[in-house]
């Protein structure tokens, strides 16, 4: 893979930004996807993250076996990075479509083209949770559209957004909206709905 233009703005710290920068470029070349402007805009926005952590670190950089834990910082600050916004896109659009499914991180993983390990990390850094308290937080809202526009019995919508059955379901639907399904149901009901039987 060639190297960006923007790879020569690295100042050159001896071998360990070096070896950050080589690293980099690794994990760059493996993330490589068929949206390669999304990908060369994370590296470019990972290379000003790897420039100033070399910069904040630069005072103390001839100090004695220090290259493990600069290369270390590095990486912690790229890891913060999070997903790129095509992997956000297909990430969520998996999700949507498997609701009513199994859905398991190394799927999620594969969606965005990233390890499992890698790919749990860097969705949290972007969604703010890990990839399942999302997953149930989108079955939670999907119930409740289906609560809202339908006459479904809550057990169908339980099957239907995924969860094992209607307690399974009750259980989750009280613990993330703070009520029953049944009577968030009747509160939220859109006028011409019918109420369930």
């Amino acid at each position: 893979m060639a190297a960006p233009a923007s790879i020569g703005q690295v100042r050159d710290d001896g071998d360990r930004l070096t070896a950050a920068a080589d690293w980099l470029l690794r994990v760059a070349n493996d993330m490589l996807a068929p949206d390669r402007q999304s990908v060369e805009h994370c590296l470019s926005l990972a290379l000003a993250r790897l420039q100033r952590v070399g910069g904040e670190h630069r005072h103390d950089r001839d100090a004695p076996d220090d290259g493990d834990r600069k290369a270390e910082l590095a990486k912690t600050e790229l890891a913060k990075a999070g997903l790129a916004a095509w992997q956000v896109r297909r990430v969520t659009a998996y999700i949507d479509a498997h609701l009513a499914g199994s859905i398991r991180n190394r799927d999620l993983a594969a969606a965005a083209k990233l390890s499992c390990g890698y790919f749990c990390q860097a969705f949290k850094d972007s969604f703010g949770c890990p990839p399942h308290a999302y997953i149930v937080r989108r079955r939670v809202e999907r119930a409740k559209e289906l609560l809202k526009t339908t006459t479904t019995p809550l057990s169908q919508i339980a099957l239907d957004c995924g969860f094992s059955d209607q307690s399974h379901f009750s259980r989750i639907f009280r613990r993330v909206a703070g009520e029953a399904p049944r009577l968030w149901r009747h509160k939220h009901r859109i006028d011409g709905v019918p109420e369930e039987r």
